[in-house]
């Protein structure tokens, strides 16, 4: 029976107080009784038959509560008798020292490091010779720093180590300076090398004998070898005997080989098994590992180098800090660790993360074990989930809470917990950010260690497949806090950002005036602050409130033999033309009964009756809601009811339900026009534009005049546009930026070159049109910009004074070789969503612009303000990713008809409305916004904003349909959509019929793959990650299957330059382009490639959609081939090819 007296003189011994000066109910935590402590008794315990473990301990850290649980031994007491089979001289690696062999190897993300520790002690007086003699005696005491790995993962002991672990290096004859600076070489030589292990080269013992009797003893030990309490075993015992100078300390009748076997022995595999499910239970539900802002390591200038971040809490620092936490209930340990899972939350994606805490677990299976040199580590997992605010003394509760608990499940380690993890989400966890707290433990470095080798002045430590190690110790009657991180991890300046944070709130608990109740808000670095709040100075620029349309007017009056639009061949508009026809329209549209405020859709062909049919719609005091003429009847009814739509203005046999409205243009323009425009208010809806909707039904965004006023005139002001300027729109009437096209031109006096529906997909006609019109402006999708950079020669577009961007990811490539070829071109991108009217960020590409892959969003424009935000709505640091909100003048009024929608998505923070983008960015030092991706499942392809929810909702409507998956694979130009179904009794080509009724042609998918099995994660979801792999195969596998081999040059030519486009390796003769992934933008660079590689002039995009095969295209070459030009050219590119 172990009784109240027999704990509490356990206890006693263990916190160094008087058994008789606590309480049998005291909180023993409060009195300073640490998770190592915790682990020694539960171990000493154990030993003598008591079946308890550390976490019932840490749950009831009360004398009371521990006599209870240890009321009778369960078992005869653990034997320190051990039997070991030394016959074989190989024995087996303990689980972390498997990790670090592994870790080892180049091959292995993070890897090619060593675990080892470096440490420089600084002094006088050192007898070299009689420290060569120590540092034997130390070696020869701890077979452990003769031990060798060996190639099949074993170690040995060595009879002797290597001779070149004590090397001295005589600097005493330099200068100080020179001295220094051989010092500093060897520091970088010493602190990252990587010692023989093979040979049994695990530990490096050094002196450098400095000027003025001053030295330097360089010491690092493999951590192979020696855990961090074996490392100061190590330095303790070499002290000793340099003092004594004579083999002086007693033998150790244990070995780190028999503790291992003594521990497999010991182990229960009942506990074993219970830990290996309690972990199993949650591997779902683990959060990632922290998502910090790192550099991919192929990007890395030098992957294994590290730096040392440190800072002292001196005594009475320290003595604070145990006042403060020991008064809560904690332990310093998780005070600190508390904090520095708030410093990791701040500078990641998600405030919900994944810490790998390694755990100092020497089990008392010997008397001798304390003096044993080996690792006994083990490593345990923290979830740690900081989304909600919390207050220092929550958060440091939560965190010791949460590694009692993980610590008393560590039977099944935390690296068998990160290989399960690692099957579960399909591929390897590498753990690269570890807290280490060797708080309780004593100094690292004792009195008598200092005395003999000097004050330590340099400290490393590295480890593979980890960026940054945080560790706690005491040295020096204080505690030194560290971060030994990569160097070429994160950007410049982060990590120094993240540790000076994490002193602060060090220092702020240190703080008598401290509220450890109080929740703080998150605020930005004080320099990252006004760096933002310069970047968004604009959002208070004095912008003028007006409507989109009453700046045409205004020069119509005054101007109205000035051309407006020009179209075709040489047509145009006057504004006064343009504007007396819209007033036809107008009045039109009040004789059937439009009032002011009232939605009218205009369905009208792109082109020059579009302008005129909107400035009509404005003009009557309408809002106009633009539908293309080409969207299927099913979704054209959906927008029309969602928008509620009075009206629908038509040009044609345009289809639309029976019940709306309709005025016909050819009708209105036989009419007489209004004498006035309604008079309606700057701040009332302008226009209605409808986008992809993740629920499978379209949102209406209503945007006010002010709102795309405010944007364009920011953009006129900020490029100085003129009456001069003319402007081509590309753009589809329902994409917003023909906004910009029609109103940015018509409002001071410029032109607007219209691109009619004959030519809305021939970059060649665009081409000609510029070059015709003398065009200066081209605003429009990088995918329409990229078609004219591989369409237009540079005199068909050397007019072209600024081209603007935008909608979709721009690829900076393009942007350097229209620079290139046109002198004096702006190349401007332009970041914005339809919910903030247009555009809210410029980024200019200069000959100074870094060497971008793609464009970033930039900076804010005049009226607007961007803000990176975290899931409490907290500004994100400096490259740390969070969702765009943007606000000004420029945001939207909302959703049509969906307020609970227009709630969630425009929100109201620091007195201003903003809009939530679901768009993921970062700001950059410089005040660049840069956009990183989607948060939610929407995309862009094409220019156009797809959520591929509406995709997967109408396939699903689809007669048999009973899974859809909808995914986007390329990117840029080569984007496209895919899908996969699941059901009864499918085929590809009815879905694709199916959904060419309820999607516009853009959103349809360019292929589907009809699954035979639906894949599924550990936690039953859908596996999306496992059908695009199938859906990247498919698409590549119904190019092999349909392939038909070239019968000619000319045919083995164009396939080859067509597989070039697709990306694909082989292309039959017989496969149609379009089936095997290629789309309008794929079909211009197609053109252009033919074009300029077998010389043919003539070809243009409605050759490769009416071929749609390399067969029927080659013979369509051929006949226009007079010469046989075409014969002889593809011949020699097929050679040069093969």
């Amino acid at each position: 029976m172990i009784s109240k007296d027999d704990v509490r003189a356990v206890v006693s011994e263990e916190i160094g107080m008087d058994s008789g000066s606590f309480g049998d109910h005291d909180d023993l935590v409060g009195l300073g009784m640490h998770s190592l402590k915790l682990m020694k008794i539960a171990g000493r315990w154990r030993k003598l038959g008591h079946q308890v473990n550390y976490s019932e301990l840490a749950l009831a850290p009360t004398v009371e509560a521990w006599a209870a649980l240890l009321g009778a031994p369960d078992e005869k007491p653990t034997t320190t008798e051990t039997v070991d089979d030394e016959s074989d001289p190989e024995f087996g690696l303990a689980t972390m020292q498997h990790a670090y062999w592994v870790g080892r190897q180049s091959g292995l993300s993070l890897g090619g490091v060593a675990a080892h520790l470096y440490v420089e002690f600084d002094g006088t007086g050192i007898d070299v010779d009689r420290l060569g003699r120590a540092v034997q005696r130390v070696i020869t005491r701890h077979e452990m720093l003769r031990v060798a790995l060996t190639d099949n993962g074993t170690q040995r002991i060595l009879a002797e180590a290597p001779s070149r672990v004590w090397s001295v290096q005589d600097l005493s004859c330099l200068e100080p300076d020179a001295a220094e600076q051989v010092l500093t070489q060897t520091r970088e030589v010493k602190s990252h090398q990587f010692m023989d292990v093979g040979a049994g080269q695990v530990v490096d013992f050094s002196v450098s004998v400095l000027p003025e009797g001053r030295h330097r003893v360089h010491v690092d030990v493999d951590m192979l070898a020696a855990d961090a309490m074996s490392y100061r075993r190590i330095l303790a015992d070499l002290a000793e005997l340099y003092a004594a100078d004579a083999d002086t300390l007693p033998p150790i009748d244990y070995t780190y080989r028999r503790y291992l076997a003594d521990r497999e022995r010991a182990a229960d595999r009942t506990v074993l098994e219970r830990d290996r499910r309690w972990w199993r239970d949650r591997i779902d539900t683990l959060p990632d590992i922290p998502s910090l802002p790192t550099i991919p390591e192929v990007d890395r200038a030098d992957v294994g180098r590290s730096v040392r971040l440190h800072h002292l809490l001196d005594a009475a620092q320290k003595k604070r800090l145990h006042e403060v936490a020991f008064g809560h209930g904690l332990t310093p340990a998780a005070v600190l660790g508390g904090m520095f899972c708030e410093v990791l939350a701040e500078w990641s994606t998600s405030r919900h993360l994944l810490l790998n805490v390694p755990l100092f677990n020497r089990e008392q299976l010997h008397p001798a074990v304390d003096q044993v040199v080996g690792d006994f580590t083990n490593s345990v997992l923290l979830d740690v989930d900081l989304t909600d605010a919390q207050s220092a003394l929550t958060r440091a509760r939560q965190f010791q809470h949460t590694l009692h608990t993980a610590a008393s499940h560590s039977a099944y380690e935390g690296l068998n917990v990160l290989r399960d993890l690692g099957r579960n989400r399909g591929g390897p966890i590498t753990p690269s950010v570890v807290f280490t707290s060797g708080l309780g433990l004593g100094e690292l470095f004792s009195e008598r260690v200092t005395d003999v080798f000097g004050e330590p002045v340099w400290i490393l430590s590295q480890g593979p497949q980890v960026d940054l190690d945080a560790q706690v110790v005491e040295t020096g009657g204080g505690i030194l806090v560290n971060w030994d991180v990569r160097r070429d991890a994160l950007p410049a300046g982060v990590i120094e950002t993240m540790f000076a944070r994490y002193v602060e709130l060090i220092e702020n608990v240190l703080d008598v005036a401290f509220d450890w109740t109080s929740v703080a808000p998150v605020r930005l670095p004080a320099a990252q602050s006004a760096r933002r709040t310069q970047a968004n100075a604009g959002v208070s620029a004095s912008l003028a409130s007006r409507t989109l349309h009453d700046a045409f007017f205004d020069v119509a009056l005054a101007r109205p033999d000035r051309i407006a639009l020009r179209w075709g061949d040489g047509e145009s508009y006057t504004y006064g033309e343009l504007a007396t026809d819209a007033l036809r329209v107008a009045q039109c549209l009040a004789a059937a009964g439009v009032v002011p405020g009232d939605t009218v859709a205009v369905v009208v062909p792109k082109g020059h009756r579009q302008v005129l049919a909107v400035l009509g719609v404005l003009a009557a005091g309408g809002v106009y809601l633009p539908i293309g003429v080409d969207q299927p009847l099913e979704r054209t009814s959906k927008i029309v009811e969602c928008g509620s739509v009075r009206i629908a203005v038509v040009d044609g046999g345009t289809e639309l339900p029976h019940t709306t409205p309709r005025l016909e243009l050819v009708d209105a323009l036989r009419a007489a026009p209004a004498t006035a425009r309604a008079v309606v208010s700057p701040e009332s809806i302008a226009y209605v534009l409808f986008t992809s909707g993740s629920t499978g039904e379209p949102k209406g965004v209503e945007v006010p005049h002010t709102a795309a006023a405010a944007t364009i005139d920011a953009i006129i002001g900020h490029f100085d546009l003129t009456a001069d300027d003319c402007l081509i729109g590309l753009s589809a009437l329902e994409f917003d930026l023909s906004v910009f096209d029609i109103f940015a031109p018509l409002g001071i006096g410029g032109t607007l070159a219209c691109v009619e529906a004959s030519v809305n997909r021939d970059a060649q006609a665009w081409s000609a049109l510029i070059h015709r019109f003398s065009v200066t402006v081209v605003n429009a999708a990088p995918g329409l910009i990229t078609m004219l950079a591989d369409t237009a020669s540079t005199a068909e577009i050397s007019s072209v004074r600024l081209i603007l961007t935008g909608g979709d990811r721009v690829d900076a490539a393009v942007a350097r070789r229209l620079r290139a070829a046109v002198p004096g071109l702006r190349f401007v991108g332009l970041g914005g969503t339809t919910e903030t009217a247009i555009h809210s960020t410029i980024c200019e590409v200069t000959a100074q612009s870094p060497e971008w892959t793609y464009l970033p969003y930039g900076r804010p424009m005049s009226g607007v303000a961007c803000r990176v935000v975290n899931s409490r709505g907290e500004d994100c640091p400096d490259w740390v990713r969070g969702e765009i909100w943007i606000g000004g003048r420029g945001v939207a009024h909302g959703y049509r008809g969906d307020p609970e929608r227009t709630a969630d998505r425009f929100v109201s923070y620091g007195g201003q409305r903003w809009y939530r983008t679901g768009d993921i960015g970062r700001y950059l030092p410089d005040g660049t916004l840069d956009f990183v991706g989607r948060a939610d499942n929407q995309t862009k392809v094409r220019g156009y904003r797809v959520e591929l929810g509406e995709i997967e909702v109408a396939m699903r409507q689809l007669a048999g349909v009973d899974t859809a998956v909808a995914a986007v694979i390329g990117v840029g130009a080569s984007a496209r959509i895919v899908a996969a179904a699941h059901g009864h009794a499918l085929d590809s080509e009815t879905i694709t019929k199916g959904l060419s009724v309820k999607l516009p042609n853009y959103m349809l998918p360019d292929s589907v793959t009809i699954l035979d099995v639906v894949p599924v994660t550990g936690n039953g979801k859908v596996d999306r990650a496992d059908i695009l792999g199938v859906l990247r195969e498919s698409a590549e596998s119904a190019v092999r299957a349909s392939f038909v081999p070239a019968a000619d040059d000319v045919e083995a030519a164009l396939a080859y330059l067509m597989e070039q486009i697709l990306e694909v390796e082989s292309l039959g003769v017989e496969t149609d382009f379009f089936e095997a992934g290629g789309n309008s933008i794929m079909a211009t660079i197609f053109v252009a490639k033919v074009r300029g590689m077998l010389l043919v002039t003539d070809i243009t995009i409605s050759d490769v959609f009416d071929s749609r095969t390399v067969r029927v295209l080659a013979e369509r070459l051929r006949m226009q081939d007079a010469g046989g030009q075409l014969e002889r050219v593809a011949g020699i590119l097929v050679e040069i090819a093969s």
